[in-house]
């Protein structure tokens, strides 16, 4: 069954479909009123309580409803899309070697984590916990850092394929 999804994502036609749909989602994002793309917790690399803060009351009630709703349904779609596009190009860079998926898929991991972990603050404002902010900041860090390490790994994996052609 895994074997049949990875040979399906790393198809070309998939690969580039996946692509598309990710865009969308992003675009999606970047269009959502109320200002909530440029104050999106998920884009920072870190943020404490002032920063929460300041972006939820930025976007205000209405906002903080649809950054709720966008954060457990489209951006739960972004990291299963962006995780099928590593997993796939990697199926076909790495020869079938699956130990850098760890990558992708920690990143995607920790999306979810993450999205679970703004929502739960967005339920809460205005009472926010340190802990909480402190969880989901620090899943946010690791996704960035699990998205870079993917990229690279990717970069690698591209670099090292064309020097064997």
């Amino acid at each position: 069954m895994i074997i049949g999804y990875l040979n399906f994502i790393s198809k070309k036609k998939s690969q580039i479909t996946i692509f598309i749909l990710l865009n969308i989602c992003g675009l999606i994002f970047f269009l959502l009123p109320h200002n909530i793309f440029s104050n999106m917790l998920d884009l920072r690399f870190s943020y404490n309580e002032e920063i929460v803060n300041q972006s939820f009351v930025s976007i205000g009630e209405d906002g903080r409803q649809l950054y709720f709703f966008s954060a457990l349904i489209i951006d739960t779609i972004y990291p299963i899309l962006y995780v099928s596009l590593f997993l796939g190009a990697y199926y076909k860079l790495f020869n079938k070697n699956t130990s850098p998926f760890i990558f992708p898929l920690a990143a995607g991991f920790f999306d979810i984590l993450e999205n679970i972990q703004v929502s739960l603050l967005l339920t809460d404002f205005p009472t926010l916990s340190s802990q909480n902010i402190f969880y989901s900041s620090t899943s946010t860090s690791i996704k960035w850092i699990a998205i870079v390490i993917s990229l690279t790994v990717l970069i690698y994996g591209f670099i090292n394929k064309q020097r064997q052609t």
